[in-house]
């Protein structure tokens, strides 16, 4: 009797798991897509692709090779930060840095975003304000499960990566 409840308690937990993934992954959301990265595969099979577009100081518009493959893929993008610092949006920010890098983002793929997520989740109400009067919505959806894939991910992202099925 011990077994069959052992088995009726692991089939419901696997159920249960079961449909919060499919829950996390609709859509598939990749973070940090920059083309220092490489994450093809996982690019290739994710619905929503938020951009960095000056990671590390390096502009995607200095890869229009990468911004034209990207473009073909016909997915959804939106902006992830301005550099993707921790946190970098929970202190005030200037405006002319989210035009800039919108900017940056609209050369390389040739329209405006409209899709804003923020580095951590983590926005100040200040921000989430300058960014939706310029046009964007801020990503503000709350999952059981962590929702989206890391591009190059680290530490503990590497392990929730796996338990999504990145």
């Amino acid at each position: 009797m011990k077994i069959k409840n052992i088995i009726i308690v692991v089939s419901i937990m696997i159920i249960i798991y079961s449909l919060l993934i499919t829950e996390s992954r609709n859509p598939l959301i990749v973070d940090d897509l920059h083309p220092q990265y490489s994450c093809d595969e996982l690019t290739e099979k994710s619905d929503v692709l938020y951009i960095t577009p000056l990671l590390n100081n390096d502009s995607i518009l200095n890869y229009p090779q990468w911004c034209a493959e990207m473009k073909s893929l016909n997915k959804t993008f939106g902006l992830h930060g301005i550099i993707h610092q921790y946190h970098e949006l929970l202190e005030p920010i200037e405006e002319e840095d989210l035009k800039e890098v919108m900017t940056i983002f609209e050369d390389c793929f040739g329209y405006k975003p409209r899709l804003f997520r923020p580095p951590y989740n983590k926005i100040s109400k200040e921000n989430k304000v300058l960014v939706e009067r310029l046009g964007m919505t801020v990503y503000s959806k709350t999952y059981l499960l962590h929702p989206y894939c890391h591009c190059q991910p680290y530490s503990w992202m590497k392990i929730l990566n796996i338990i999504i099925g990145c």
